[in-house]
């Protein structure tokens, strides 16, 4: 499941190289020089076709995930994904390439979220924060591997190719080997593949689980009576949910602000370092993995709400400190420590999302209203590139100051959201159930 954002990272940080800045010299060819694009918007499409594709197929397929299942939906995305990025490399012309990319961001959700939802409906609570360090390492693993990618095959053809070939392997491998989610199967009344994963977890655990599948789908009876109806109806009941609404637009606000300051502060890597984009580039991956390695610890040990506003708040700072800093952008070492600590701040928030967001819901409205969250993000990654050319209309940094507002506005979203770590008891319907797994432990099994 891991692996799965390493090639996420493949495919969804391409753009970097695709649409590489001039730093990268004239040995790469970009999709811009073999086409001949001129237009700085046209050339940054690349991006913005990935995530609008997203934003139009994504949580189709979050909605198929709760009534389907978990695994169908993860290894068919992951298969057409690195089918529709191949064709993309041999794409006769632009317009075909951008068709290509609508239709391989159209997956983004399922490899990224609904496999999120799946892992952490697998895992205690107490292991999300972990996990999500886990994730975190594989996301960088496919970030960085741009770079070599990029030495090894300088032309975007090639880069496009190296970057979806290994999805469409892998998903055949994990049609085999993949098991649903143990929450979904509780949910749909699977008794008998319910007990299958009481006996794989009773082989290698230390306590042995001592109830039987039918006494936890018994428990969960409620969460299946939601799950069994139809998505209209499920639709209606979540609106009825005044407080599951709240977080819903709350949670939206964050994962639209967090994702567009993530993209452009990525996608921007090949160009903060002048005459060296791959340094420049590898520079904003690793800082990643130091964000990966103490977010759990205050996941923790401060609790989801704070950590999520403190992160924000360094994101604030971070910015406005760009802003002072960006005429020296080309020499002063300032700029690109603020530009990485903004990176680390960022990257951070955006794995809260995960975190976060995906345990304030129920286990028979997560994927959808996650999946709305999430499709609503492209929304910013769509604009995250272009972003900067406010500058053009205004004054130049006036982006950063847009960035430093929404960072602000997030820490002011957080506030009415609730705590999620350590819990045992949520409501009803809405935040912070305990995932089955949690619940087997928790009553000895």
């Amino acid at each position: 499941m891991c692996f799965l954002w390493a090639l996420s990272g493949l495919t969804t940080m391409s753009p970097s190289y695709l649409n590489a800045r001039p730093s990268c010299g004239p040995e790469f060819v970009t999709v811009g020089d073999h086409f001949n694009i001129t237009s700085g918007f046209l050339n940054e499409m690349t991006t913005s076709a990935f995530f609008f594709g997203n934003l139009c197929l994504g949580q189709v397929y979050s909605t198929m995930a709760d009534r389907l299942g978990r695994r169908p939906i993860i290894v068919w995305s992951l298969i057409m994904s690195g089918l529709f990025g191949s064709l993309g490399a041999l794409a006769p012309n632009y317009c075909l390439f951008l068709v290509s990319r609508f239709l391989q961001g159209s997956f983004f959700n399922a490899l990224t979220v609904i496999n999120w939802v799946m892992a952490i409906e697998c895992l205690p609570i107490k292991s999300h924060a972990t996990y999500s360090f886990i994730l975190g390492l594989a996301w960088v693993l496919g970030y960085c591997a741009i770079t070599p990618m990029a030495l090894i095959w300088p032309h975007w053809r090639g880069m496009q190719l190296l970057t979806s070939i290994p999805a469409l392997i892998f998903g055949v491998i994990i049609l085999f080997t993949l098991p649903e989610s143990i929450s979904w199967l509780v949910v749909r009344g699977k008794e008998s593949e319910v007990q299958k994963w009481i006996n794989a977890a009773n082989k290698s655990a230390k306590k042995k689980i001592t109830v039987n599948a039918k006494q936890i789908i018994m428990e969960n009876c409620s969460e299946r009576d939601m799950e069994e109806e139809s998505f209209m109806a499920q639709i209606k009941n979540l609106l009825r949910d005044k407080y599951t609404m709240l977080c819903v637009a709350m949670e939206s606000i964050l994962w639209i602000v967090d994702f567009m300051g993530y993209s452009q502060l990525s996608i921007a890597g090949t160009g903060i370092i002048k005459d060296n984009c791959h340094l420049g580039y590898i520079f904003t991956g690793v800082v990643e993995i130091v964000c990966y390695a103490i977010l759990p610890i205050f996941l923790d040990k401060l609790g989801r709400k704070p950590t999520v506003m403190i992160v924000h708040f360094i994101g604030f700072l971070s910015l406005l400190g760009m802003f002072f800093t960006q005429r020296y952008a080309d020499s002063n070492v300032a700029f690109l420590i603020v530009w990485l600590i903004a990176k680390f701040s960022f990257a951070s928030a955006f794995m809260c999302c995960f975190v976060y967001g995906s345990e304030i819901f129920s286990t028979s409205c997560r994927s959808i209203c996650v999946g709305i969250c999430v499709t609503l993000s492209n929304l910013g990654a769509m604009a995250s590139p272009h972003v900067s050319d406010l500058d053009s209309f205004t004054f130049p940094g006036f982006y950063l100051l847009v960035f430093a507002f929404c960072s602000i506005l997030c820490i002011l979203a957080t506030i009415p959201l609730p705590e999620t770590a350590h819990r045992v008891n949520g409501r009803k319907n809405s935040c912070s159930e305990l995932s089955s797994v949690e619940y087997i432990k928790k009553t000895k099994l």
